[in-house]
């Protein structure tokens, strides 16, 4: 699973919540994509560290601001549901 498929779902499960259907969100589906995202950021501090460009390191750094975002939704979301 992608980055683009992990926000995806991590969006589809924020959509279920507000329409009170939480009860169909697993723990474990969100386990997973804290998971995916928590690897990504590994990826993107290892490729900030070799970048060269400026530019590069920019852009890198977005998208490692937007991991840590979606990384907080999802611990925040688990722990909706879980009380639930």
């Amino acid at each position: 699973m992608g980055l683009e498929s992990t926000v995806e779902k991590l969006d589809k499960y924020f959509k279920r919540l507000e329409k009170g259907k939480a009860q169909k969100i697993k723990p474990s589906h969100v386990d997973k994509a804290i998971s995916k995202l928590r690897s990504k950021e590994k990826l993107l501090l290892a490729e900030i560290e070799e970048a060269e460009k400026a530019s590069k390191i920019t852009r890198l750094k977005r998208k490692l601001k937007m991991v840590r975002e979606q990384q907080e939704r999802a611990r925040w979301l688990k722990g909706k549901i879980s009380k639930s």
